[in-house]
């Protein structure tokens, strides 16, 4: 059941907001504790002209209510507007039994949702705390709890799962880390799920409807969607969950993508979670690359050689890892001619740069590795082959492809003298488009061709997307 949260102070606003929700969602909910005084007096007219299901919510201060007001005093102004009759009230668990059983007595066919909040943090115990709620006393309970990790946010929705079979529940993780579980309500069995007409960008972290149904496609999620992810820290400016639910909605695959953010030293718990629930695989991003590897039951040999991976298939129980992006980096380059042969300079000696040296290497090309660490650069073409020399000398080495993995500086300043890039080389430079690259906009003027990040990710994210609908087939 889709919910419509409506936080508004007057009946003619929630009734417009209402109206906008029409068709859209299943029920709208009325935050009672919003209203303005004088808008109770019009709660009548309110249910007259309801386009939708109302469900009755008047929140107390400690879990989340916006009107301080006491709680002998709140209960009477409750019972009062569940006289109208709502088809759900939402009531806090921990409210006096004997309000709880005279509104069931009263009014039996106000179906009650038992609800608790917890703002600070997941409970270590939900079982106890699902036990202490006394459901048996409502039509469906919902736990919203503050998610300080993805290691709680995934507890929550394996308890959800575990759940949810035996009784109608709802787990929601509220914060920064538990917004996913806005999106995987569905799979794990949820009842209940909320949403309004705009994101909230509050301790709630909810969805607005157009990103659920736009980005997401909520309205197809159910207990049979295979979950896909990014792992990392920081996940904020990947678009991989824009790129993949397209091509998953586009292709009419079942499954979903979501981000979460994640720590190296939580990556063995993660794991375990995330076994429980219906994952299909991973992107894996900084800095969890190559701390991944020991986790992992097997591993690509190319990945093995440039010692990071980037996309993880789940087979059962089995992690299986491999490395697009230094495939993803050459495809972007062969856009533009083999790069068999030809003398490739790159810029840096990270992770990126061991990817695509590989990679190169693998495809016949001549690769160089420029860092300012010449001992970084060292190691890497010691591993493959190739040659490493220092950052400041690469004017005496010609090449016909330049390749920046160097992140952009905050000054904005080039990695290397404007002087150094050749006019008729072919300048790639992988970080993001949106950090607006100083190399390529020198390169631009020299009147090279430039190939940029995006390229790279888009190349990196279509077999990163073959691996993942391959998983759905195995």
């Amino acid at each position: 059941m889709l919910i419509g949260v409506i936080l508004e102070n007057s009946i003619d606003a929630v009734l417009s907001q209402m109206q906008q929700l029409k068709g859209r969602v299943d029920v709208a909910e009325i935050r009672l504790d919003y209203l303005e005084p004088s808008a109770w007096s019009r709660l009548a007219l309110l249910k007259e002209k309801a386009c939708l299901p109302l469900l009755f919510t008047f929140r107390k201060q400690e879990q989340g209510g916006h009107l301080a007001v006491p709680e002998k005093k709140r209960l009477a102004l409750y019972e009062e507007a569940l006289a109208l009759l709502p088809a759900f009230a939402d009531i806090e668990t921990d409210t006096d039994p004997a309000f709880i059983e005279r509104i069931k007595t009263m009014y039996p066919q106000i179906s009650l949702i038992g609800s608790f909040h917890d703002f600070e943090k997941t409970p270590e115990d939900l079982a106890s705390l699902l036990e202490s709620m006394h459901p048996a006393r409502f039509s469906m309970v919902k736990i919203a709890v503050k998610a300080r990790s993805t290691l709680d946010l995934l507890r929550l929705m394996v308890f959800a799962k575990k759940m949810s079979p035996k009784c109608p529940l709802s787990c929601i993780a509220m914060g920064e880390y538990g917004q996913p579980s806005r999106v995987l309500g569905p799979i794990v069995g949820n009842v209940l799920h909320y949403t309004s007409l705009h994101d909230a960008v509050s301790s709630l972290y909810q969805y607005s409807l157009d990103t659920l149904e736009n980005l997401y496609h909520f309205s197809s999620l159910t207990q049979k969607t295979k979950i896909y992810a990014l792992l990392g820290d920081p996940i904020e400016a990947s678009r991989g969950h824009l790129f993949h639910n397209e091509i998953f909605h586009r292709e009419g695959v079942h499954a979903v993508y979501v981000k979460l953010r994640l720590k190296t030293d939580e990556l063995a718990s993660f794991f375990d979670l995330a076994l429980k629930l219906p994952f299909g695989g991973f992107s894996v991003t900084m800095p969890l690359k190559e701390a991944i590897l020991p986790l992992l039951t097997r591993v690509d040999p190319a990945a093995l050689a440039i010692g990071a991976v980037n996309t993880v298939i789940v087979q059962g129980q089995n992690l299986i890892g491999s490395n697009t992006d230094a495939p993803g980096a050459l495809l972007a380059l062969e856009m533009h001619g083999k790069v068999q042969g030809k003398k490739i300079a790159i810029l840096g000696a990270g992770g990126s740069a061991r990817a695509i040296a590989y990679e190169a290497m693998q495809k016949g090309a001549e690769v160089a590795l420029f860092n300012r660490t010449t001992a970084r650069g060292e190691k890497i073409a010691k591993d493959f082959g190739c040659k490493a020399y220092a950052l400041d000398s690469l004017s005496a080495h010609p090449y016909d492809l330049l390749i920046n993995t160097i992140p952009v500086d905050s000054s904005g300043a080039l990695p290397i003298l404007a002087t150094e890039i050749l006019p008729d080389a072919l300048v790639m430079d992988i970080n993001p488009v949106s950090l607006s690259s100083p190399l390529l906009r020198a390169a631009r003027e020299k009147k090279c061709l430039c190939v940029d990040g995006d390229a790279m990710f888009e190349q990196q994210g279509r077999l990163q997307q073959l691996a993942f609908q391959a998983s759905l087939t195995v």
